[in-house]
């Protein structure tokens, strides 16, 4: 490995996801102030590699002490090339920094326990069962091991603590503002609505709850005045037939539209149409949402996206409790606000967590540079 080089462990990459996404972010960042970013992994079949991000594979294997020894033997051969900590991403990379008895590291542990297998205790007996436990206890020794340990969100970080006993650093993840210009037309306003929702197609998202929002529009649209209404959820996953059956047994045929994938134009298109930003799912943090805020685009969230703890007193957002029932009011009732009172001020918006900013902050807390703006907990 090359002087002045940036280490981030991610065990296996099978396909691009939010923490591909993540890495990525970060080594632009590393990449910004004139270090090399060099991810290790096992495999990458997405290959993220570029211009900014060596990655190194290990090769993978069916037995995780051979695995842990492979990691632990790059760090030992390249730990003098390296700035700062060596970033272990999600806890699967803690289990095998603790397999591999790996010693000053930081560990980003990215989704909440209450989302992940492994925060619920498994019963039973047998070889599954010893394994299991087996795995578990080293997952929680990469946790407790950790040089530093960081979430995203304080929610995230009370329940790490619960489980492991253990403090963590909070900084806000963002997203990247669009180049575009948000529209100039004024939301909720003309006698059209576009409601516009875009994520994996699977329960946990809650997708339905739009549907049954959407319907409560239709009944009352000659009271909001509106003649033309459009919800669009755009995204594939396994949901897409149930929630085609749920459309039709809600008579929203004619009102609702799955595109499927869309690609980055596209969102912009649709983010660049709407009206308003539906996300009812269950989340570890809520990337859309901040997308469409970066759009000008007002946004109904549950809850459980937990990027709401940021967001409670946002004029352009209304947080619902998670329920269908509550999701639905919170809908309606912020539609028939804006359509009376149009958008907030966009100022509310001016200082809401980039991509940018929690690069600078992660190298910050991973000891890889001194001098990041703004500040972490």
């Amino acid at each position: 490995m090359n002087r002045k080089s940036v280490a981030i462990v991610y065990p296996h990459i099978g396909e691009y996801g939010g923490i591909e996404r993540n890495i990525k972010a970060l080594s632009e960042s590393i990449a910004a102030r004139g270090l090399q970013c060099v991810l290790v992994c096992y495999y990458d079949y997405v290959g993220l590699a570029n211009e900014s991000l060596r990655v190194v594979q290990l090769g993978d294997h069916w037995n995780p002490f051979v695995k842990a020894k492979r990691v632990r033997k790059w760090i030992d051969e390249n730990r003098d090339s390296m700035i700062g900590l060596p970033l272990f991403f999600g806890c699967k990379a803690g289990f095998y920094a603790a397999m591999g008895k790996i010693n000053s590291y930081a560990l980003h542990y990215t989704d909440p326990p209450s989302l992940l297998s492994v925060a619920r205790k498994k019963s039973g007996f047998g070889l599954a069962a010893v394994r299991s436990k087996i795995s578990n206890r080293f997952r929680k020794q990469g946790v407790i091991g950790a040089d530093r340990r960081i979430t995203m969100t304080k929610r995230n970080a009370r329940e790490l603590a619960s489980l492991y006993r253990c403090n963590f650093d909070v900084i806000y993840q963002g997203g990247v503002p669009s180049l575009r210009s948000p529209s100039s037309n004024p939301r909720c306003q003309d006698r059209s609505m576009r409601w516009f929702s875009i994520c994996r197609l699977a329960d946990s998202k809650h997708l339905d709850w739009i549907l049954h929002a959407g319907r409560r529009i239709v009944d009352a649209k000659e009271r909001l005045g509106i003649d033309d209404f459009r919800i669009t959820i755009g995204g594939k996953g396994p949901s897409l037939a149930s929630l085609q059956q749920v459309t039709y047994k809600l008579g929203m045929n004619d009102y609702v539209d799955f595109p499927g994938f869309l690609n980055d134009e596209e969102v912009e298109t649709h983010f660049h149409n709407s009206d308003l930003s539906l996300v009812p799912g269950r989340q570890g943090f809520g990337l859309p949402v901040l997308e469409s805020l970066y759009r000008r685009v007002p946004v109904v969230l549950s809850r459980e996206s937990r990027v709401s703890e940021i967001l409670e007193s946002n004029p352009w957002v209304r947080v619902s409790e998670h329920n269908v029932e509550s999701f639905v009011n919170a809908a309606y009732e912020f539609t028939l606000q804006l359509r009376n009172d149009g958008t907030p001020s966009a100022e509310s918006l001016h200082d809401l967590p980039t991509e940018s900013k929690w690069g600078e902050q992660m190298g910050a807390a991973c000891g890889w540079w001194s001098d990041a703006r703004g500040t972490f907990s």
